[in-house]
């Protein structure tokens, strides 16, 4: 599943998909019948306007419904529905968290609202498994039932939305997805003389554009095949690097972290790779894990040396910060061997990505 843009040609399936009196019934402002001349006012009309955040759902490559965040009330309101044949399949929980996902973790949002209609159990579901709780029953008029309906009326607020997120936690850090707050405390950490680049899977932003950008995209990010967090100590809360995946190969995942010079030297990088290393092999699968950093990165090595990697020889790779190709030592780490060797305690982490 992904979502994308609207289209012009989504014309006829969006017709289709809400001509259907049992999905356009659960919503307000749809009509019923709903033809191509509907179809096409919306798409020109509500989808595009500027207050309006308006995705097409697509699974498998065929257009499956939408969900949308329409900020016209003064709050984001979330409204999602899918097209019969695809029903069943988690589908709008799917689109629903990922669009969800984008606007905290890149808009300074602090409440998305929602709702249900009374007898909607399977939305009613869908948001209580989105993170969203109920403030009060409304009544509202249903286009499509040509009729007044009572709506529960639920909420979902940022403290709510980050329990939702994937978080791993050691005996010195937390590590969670960065959010737009969170950009100008990693540009400035990055930009410090000394900070480093451990390996050469996750960006070293050095700008607070570079950081806004790097956040939006680990907000699109595909998960849990791509992962990335902002590493906190949990003492004192302080941001002091990056660390995560991203699946580089069918079943191998590829590790990547960075570290802020004030804090080199005590053994988070290895406590990091290691927890992170562990969630990436639960969540996705992957068989093995694989990492690269520059031959001449002695502390990198050591990190990877720790968590069991082994060396598989050398490469030249392009690195976006040096602006050319640089000479770099490529290590491998196998599942089985990873899980035989550990004997350190086992990080806490929630997959909120299932």
């Amino acid at each position: 599943m992904r979502l994308r843009r609207l289209r012009p040609t989504d014309v006829e399936a969006l017709a289709k998909g809400l001509n259907d009196l049992d999905v356009a019934k659960n919503l307000v402002a749809v009509p019923h019948p709903y033809g191509v001349a509907d179809a096409e006012e919306f798409l020109t009309g509500t989808a595009a306007a500027p207050h309006s955040l308006c995705a097409a759902i697509e699974v498998d490559g065929a257009f499956a419904g939408c969900v949308a965040l329409d900020g016209s009330s003064g709050m984001a309101d979330l409204g999602y529905w899918v097209a019969r044949p695809f029903w069943g399949r988690g589908i709008a929980t799917t689109a629903a968290r990922a669009l969800l996902d984008l606007a905290f973790a890149t808009q300074a949002i602090d409440i998305v609202s929602s709702g249900h209609f009374l007898d909607n159990d399977a939305s009613a579901a869908v948001l209580a498994k989105l993170g969203f709780r109920r403030y009060g029953i409304v009544e509202t008029h249903s286009r499509a039932r040509a009729e007044t309906v009572r709506l529960v009326a639920m909420r979902l607020t940022r403290e709510g939305w980050a329990e939702t997120q994937p978080a791993i936690e050691t005996p010195r850090l937390v590590m969670r997805p960065p959010v737009a707050a969170d950009a100008d405390a990693i540009a400035l950490l990055a930009a410090t003389p000394g900070s480093a680049l451990m390996t050469a899977s996750v960006p070293l932003p050095t700008s607070r554009g570079d950081a806004r950008a790097f956040i939006l995209a680990t907000a699109r990010q595909r998960r849990p095949s791509s992962l990335s967090f902002a590493m906190r100590l949990k003492e004192s809360g302080a941001l002091v690097g990056g660390v995560g995946w991203k699946m580089a190969e069918p079943d191998v995942v590829d590790l990547g972290y960075w570290l802020s010079a004030d804090h080199r030297g005590l053994g988070l990088a290895t406590e990091a790779a290691r927890a992170v290393l562990e969630a990436a092999f639960a969540m996705t699968g992957a068989k093995a894990a694989k990492a690269h950093c520059r031959v001449t990165n002695a502390s990198s090595r050591g990190v990877l040396e720790r968590c069991a990697f082994q060396w598989e020889g050398t490469g030249l790779i392009r690195l976006a910060p040096v602006g050319g190709a640089v000479a770099v030592d490529r290590f491998r780490l196998e599942r089985d061997v990873f899980q035989s060797l550990r004997a350190w305690a086992p990080a806490a982490f929630r997959n909120a990505c299932a």
